[in-house]
């Protein structure tokens, strides 16, 4: 028993250190690690939406490599793990988390991606001790309807009844990391309250490092649900994720101007589906549309697809041009990697 977790240990140390999976006839598969180039990329490993479809679509999440190194994770949907164990990411060195808002479809994954930046950690031969840092948006006191029940709760909190000591119901991961890795390694994390009132917003710088890596988030409108979007900027490129968002006043635009790329919410028609609720919590095309001519970003990707508008993309690319945007639009895809540099 002992030779075989040796043996499987060492299998698993070896796809960790090299990603390029080397198949039974000696060909090498390109996976999506290896398509990473350049100072900026992000890799998208959710484009779909709430529902379970055919397509096979994950729920959102957006992976950001500066440098080649995954450093930031933007929403981490249902699938999201699968996609990363097909990525062929070490996950090792990822320190931040960005949480548009708390519903299921943008968070479902959160603590099996978590468990596997120790993992990873351990299969490399290296400590973690650094905390894994959370951001998202704070409660802003909608209440449930005829109640003074806040309808969400704050970043801050939601991230302490997962993991804090003594009450957290996956507490267990403060004693996991210890063990798996001899003690070497420690549980650790900080959540991070962002602001999520609408009106008057203005862009919040969430982190600014050494290295020049920028973040920066403003709140956005997603009907009841405190929302964010957020910008990342890393050696004069940038990107911007919408998150969920209505998008009816002007907090996208002033997050979004001259952006490289712009991530953008795509699970709604103008006229579908025909009840309110979804077009209070989504952006319509014709207003996407407007936000990108607007905000004359140069590259807009259309992702969180749903069963309305995967089989709509070309009429959504046709509105947003009616709109006056020119720039290129592309429609995400799980895995599919877009990298900003230089001479793009």
């Amino acid at each position: 028993m002992e030779k075989l977790i040796r043996h499987t240990l060492f299998a698993l140390l070896i796809l960790v250190a090299s990603p390029t999976l080397i198949l039974a006839d000696g060909k090498h598969e390109i996976l999506a690690v290896d398509k990473v180039k350049g100072p900026l990329s992000v890799m998208v490993l959710g484009s779909g939406g709430p529902i379970a479809t055919a397509s096979g679509r994950a729920s959102a999440g957006y992976l950001i490599f500066t440098d080649g190194t995954p450093r930031v994770l933007m929403d981490v949907g249902g699938g999201t793990y699968q996609r990363v164990a097909q990525s062929g990411v070490n996950l090792k060195d990822l320190d931040i988390i960005l949480l548009s808002h708390l519903h299921i479809d943008h968070t479902g994954d959160l603590s099996a991606v978590i468990k596997t930046v120790y993992f990873h950690n351990n299969l490399a031969g290296t400590a973690r001790k650094d905390p894994v840092h959370i951001y998202g948006p704070i409660e802003n006191g909608t209440p449930f309807p005829d109640t003074a029940i806040p309808q969400y709760p704050s970043t801050s909190t939601y991230v302490d009844d997962h993991y804090a000591l003594p009450g957290g119901t996956e507490r267990y991961l403060n004693i996991f990391a210890k063990a798996i890795s001899n003690q070497r390694s420690e549980f650790h994390y900080q959540s991070h309250d962002l602001r999520s009132m609408v009106e008057a917003a203005t862009i919040e710088e969430v982190l600014n490092t050494d290295d020049g890596l920028l973040i920066e988030s403003i709140a956005v409108d997603h009907g009841p649900v405190p929302a964010l979007a957020f910008r990342i900027t890393y050696k004069g490129h940038s990107i911007v994720y919408s998150g969920d968002t209505g998008s009816t006043g002007p907090n996208m635009v002033t997050i979004a101007r001259n952006a490289d790329l712009l991530i953008y919410d795509t699970a709604i028609m103008d006229d579908l589906p025909p009840i309110k609720v979804f077009h209070d919590l989504h952006t319509e095309p014709t207003r996407l549309g407007e936000v990108a001519f607007e905000a004359n970003v140069k590259k807009l990707v259309l992702s969180h697809i749903t069963p309305v508008t995967e089989p709509r993309l070309k009429e959504i690319k046709h509105i947003i041009r009616k709109q006056g945007y020119h720039g290129n639009i592309r429609v995400a895809q799980d895995l599919k990697v877009f990298n900003l540099r230089d001479n793009d």
